[in-house]
């Protein structure tokens, strides 16, 4: 299947639709969309300011992503130690 011009801008329309008007209820299938997508791609060539925003973006959702194991651990270890001192 091919998406031309007018397809994908309908996509990134509707994208941009749920992500501004904050359409939790959609962002499960708006986020399989553009996946789908960019799995299909083997590289793309972005503008610069494309992809320093891209990276702003990876970086914002990797730092999170550490937060969040960096917590799970420290809640599991507190949780260890826990059932280790009281059998």
């Amino acid at each position: 299947m091919k998406l031309n011009h007018l397809e994908i801008g309908h996509l990134v329309f509707l994208a941009e639709v749920v992500l501004n008007g904050k359409k939790k209820a959609l962002m499960d299938e708006t986020y399989q969309c553009l996946l789908y997508i960019v799995k299909s791609l083997e590289e793309a060539e972005l503008p610069d300011v494309v992809g320093e925003q891209i990276q702003t973006l990876v970086f914002k959702i990797e730092q999170e992503l550490r937060n969040e194991n960096t917590r799970i651990r420290e809640i599991t270890g507190a949780l260890s130690d826990h059932y280790r001192r009281n059998p």
